[in-house]
C-alpha cells in the first residue's frame, strides 16, 4: 500500500479478514481452554461468534467481488461480465 502497488480499495477486503484471522485465534484459545468456565465462553463464542464471522466472511468475499468485477479507474459500475486486468 505504501509503494502503491496495491488498490487502497482492497483494504476493505483484507480488514475484515484479518479480524476474522483474530476472532479465530483468540476462539480457539477459548475452545480449548481448560480452566473453570471455559465451557461458557465457548458456547458464547459459538452463538455469538459464529455470525459475526459470517457477516465479516461475506462482506469479504462480496467486497472482493466487486472490486475484481470493476474496470479500473472506474467507479460507478462497468461491465460486470469481465474480470478487471488490474484488479490487485
Amino acid at each position: 500500500t505504501l509503494r502503491g502497488a496495491m488498490d487502497r480499495r482492497w483494504w476493505g477486503v483484507l480488514g475484515p479478514l484479518v479480524v476474522l484471522g483474530l476472532m479465530a485465534g483468540v476462539g480457539w484459545r477459548i475452545l480449548t481452554a481448560g480452566g473453570i468456565g471455559a465451557n461458557i465462553g465457548a458456547g458464547l463464542l459459538i452463538i455469538f461468534g459464529t455470525p459475526v464471522a459470517a457477516g465479516l466472511l461475506l462482506w469479504a468475499l462480496a467486497w472482493a467481488f466487486w472490486l475484481a468485477t470493476q474496470r479500473h479507474g472506474h467507479e460507478n459500475g462497468g461491465d460486470m461480465g469481465r474480470i478487471a486486468s488490474r484488479g490487485v
